[in-house]
């Protein structure tokens, strides 16, 4: 993959949420869905100089403001009207490793196979009602 930005050179210094610190992912999520945004992270960058497969999510880092869970369902997704919600240590137990990258508080999900997608589809659980829904809409109505 020679010519790709290296995603190592996106990645935050800064610790991992714990493990009750809870992920946020846009959805509603299905299994083409979740290989097809792992394959475009493949085709734009590479980790290490090796090939990558990542998954976008968001982390409640911080108990109020932009990183909060609040913060990221009417800030960074009030457009989605389901979301997933599942505890970061849910994730790492079962193998997955997630990169602080890009912009606070977004996490690239790393996965080390396309067979891995039904796994983390079943972790992800069933997309929920996210409250902040269209709460962007309302307020420049209002």
């Amino acid at each position: 993959m020679p010519g790709l930005p290296d995603l190592r050179h996106f990645v935050r210094v800064e610790p991992l949420p714990h493990e009750a610190r809870i992920l946020v992912r846009g959805g509603p999520d299905t299994v083409t869905k979740l290989t097809a945004h792992a394959e475009r992270v493949r085709r734009a960058f590479v980790l290490d100089g090796d090939p990558v497969l990542g998954i976008s999510v968001f982390a409640a880092l911080d108990d109020i403001g932009p990183a909060s869970l609040d913060g990221i369902l009417s800030g960074k997704l009030p457009t989605y009207r389901v979301v997933h919600l599942v505890k970061a240590g849910l994730l790492t137990e079962a193998g997955f490793e997630l990169l602080p990258t890009f912009g606070r508080p977004h996490m690239t999900l790393l996965l080390t196979s396309v067979d891995e997608v039904a796994s983390l589809l079943e972790l992800l659980g069933p997309a929920q009602h996210n409250p902040r829904y269209g709460e962007m809409v309302r307020r420049r109505r209002g």
